[in-house]
């Protein structure tokens, strides 16, 4: 769990950060009002290694940047205007990745996880090569690409 202040955040990350006027107009480009909230979650999930939870991001985020309930909200809004795809469903537990410049909310990649301590994480674009017919890039609301093991820190 990353702790962060985030207008730190906002000004200093050098990782594919973007300012939070950059992250105002992709919300507005979609048709979201620019909130404290959103702008959050938005730089929470572009900070993240990994594909976050709703409880992941419940516990980046503090409180002045909303409830659960809030966030959760958010989550669904960015997902229903293709902000952010839903990446696996391991373990019952939804988790979500931002949809990255030149991406579509089809976008497939592989992500591990591991049977020991349910750790999601994507796996380089290059391990599986993953192509949607174009017929079906219309249709195809949303896919999972799962591989399950253990993961290098649980190995004995």
């Amino acid at each position: 769990m990353l702790a962060f202040d985030l207008h730190l955040v906002l000004r200093y990350t050098s990782f594919m950060a973007l300012s939070a006027e950059e992250i105002k107009a992709k919300l507005r480009g979609k048709g979201l009002k620019s909130t404290l909230t959103r702008i959050a979650v938005y730089q929470c999930l572009l900070l993240a290694k990994k594909p976050a939870s709703h409880s992941d991001l419940v516990q980046e985020l503090d409180s002045k940047f909303g409830d659960q309930a809030t966030i959760y909200r958010n989550l669904l809004a960015f997902a229903d205007k293709g902000l952010v795809r839903l990446a696996s469903t391991a373990g019952g537990i939804a988790r979500y990745e931002l949809v990255r410049e030149g991406e579509t909310s089809q976008h497939m990649h592989p992500h591990f996880v591991c049977n020991d301590c349910g750790e999601v994480s994507c796996l380089p674009k290059t391990t599986v090569i993953t192509e949607v017919d174009e017929q079906w890039q219309g249709i195809l609301k949303q896919s999972q690409l799962q591989f399950v093991g253990k993961c290098l820190d649980c190995q004995p």
